[in-house]
């Protein structure tokens, strides 16, 4: 017996639905569309088109990985940020909406400084941060964008990206732990802006976390020690020692992280205009900071 696009999302409903998955209708148009290779409309439009054989076989795969609560951005290898597409799986975090307010703000700090520009992104994972400031700074010849991981993995995937997004001559990829892989660089004093979204989820946290995350997402680019600011405290003690006078600090930060953040800032006393920005839903998101000895 046939079995046409209303039929399936039907089935996929009530799969996922059993399974607890969240929205498990939209997930399961979502899957389908990238199935078919169509558009939303096209369903809609087309209920009573029938699928392959290969088709159900494949969609059945995807929804019954979905099940398992994979995330369907890791299921289907890439996901949307800020208008780009990029490749993903295990190895990285899965780059949120909320991270394109740091790229906004990273933007729009080194479009208003000087020509030649020195960027350093931490914790790259996919290398959306970097890759996207790389893209929206194109017209600047002088910019170049370190970006480091200690993650070999991470590395290899943001490689890839970039060289998708055709910026990869402008980005310096490095694995190792924060600041140890820049040190035999020379590059003390000499970055403009320093970028990060570290690994900020605190112990307790980790334990509360969706099982799409805890169960899929690596450990390395989740976990921030006990309360969450182990790696704020090691950013922070080290970033005067590489940004030049004045050069800007931007973080992302976690819930309800922003006032403790802000102390780490203030407790240094090398740190000027601290300022924390708000993501569209109101939550404290991104700290920023000069550097003004």
């Amino acid at each position: 017996m046939s079995t046409n696009i209303n039929e399936v999302l039907r089935w996929a409903r009530e799969y996922l639905s059993r399974l607890d998955v969240p929205e498990p209708y939209m997930e399961g148009e979502y899957l389908l569309m990238h199935v078919l290779g169509c558009q939303r409309k096209d369903l809609l439009i087309h209920p009573e088109r029938v699928l392959t054989s290969d088709e159900v076989k494949r969609f059945s795969g995807v929804i019954e990985r979905r099940g398992r609560r994979e995330p369907s951005q890791y299921i289907l290898g890439e996901v949307e940020f800020r208008g780009l597409l990029f490749k993903v799986n295990r190895e990285v975090l899965i780059p949120r909406p909320e991270t394109e307010l740091l790229v906004e703000e990273a933007v729009n700090s080194v479009c208003s400084g000087i020509k030649d520009v020195t960027v350093l992104d931490l914790c790259t994972g996919s290398g959306c941060i970097a890759i996207c400031i790389a893209k929206e700074i194109k017209e600047r010849g002088g910019l170049r964008v370190y970006a480091v991981d200690i993650s070999g993995g991470a590395i290899a995937i943001a490689r890839k990206n970039a060289e998708r997004h055709r910026v990869e001559e402008k980005i310096t990829f490095l694995v190792g732990d924060l600041f140890s892989v820049i040190e035999p660089l020379g590059l003390e004093g000499k970055i403009d802006l320093i970028v990060s979204n570290p690994p900020y989820v605190s112990k307790e946290a980790m334990e509360r976390l969706q099982p799409e995350i805890k169960g899929y997402e690596p450990v390395l680019a989740l976990y921030g020690g006990e309360d969450g600011l182990d790696f704020y405290r090691r950013i922070i003690r080290e970033v005067p020692r590489y940004l030049k006078q004045q050069g800007g600090l931007i973080m992302e930060i976690g819930f309800n992280q922003a006032r403790h953040v802000r102390n780490l800032l203030e407790k240094e006393k090398v740190f000027s205009r601290i300022e924390v920005k708000r993501d569209l839903a109101g939550i404290e998101r991104i700290i920023k900071a000069s550097y003004l000895p």
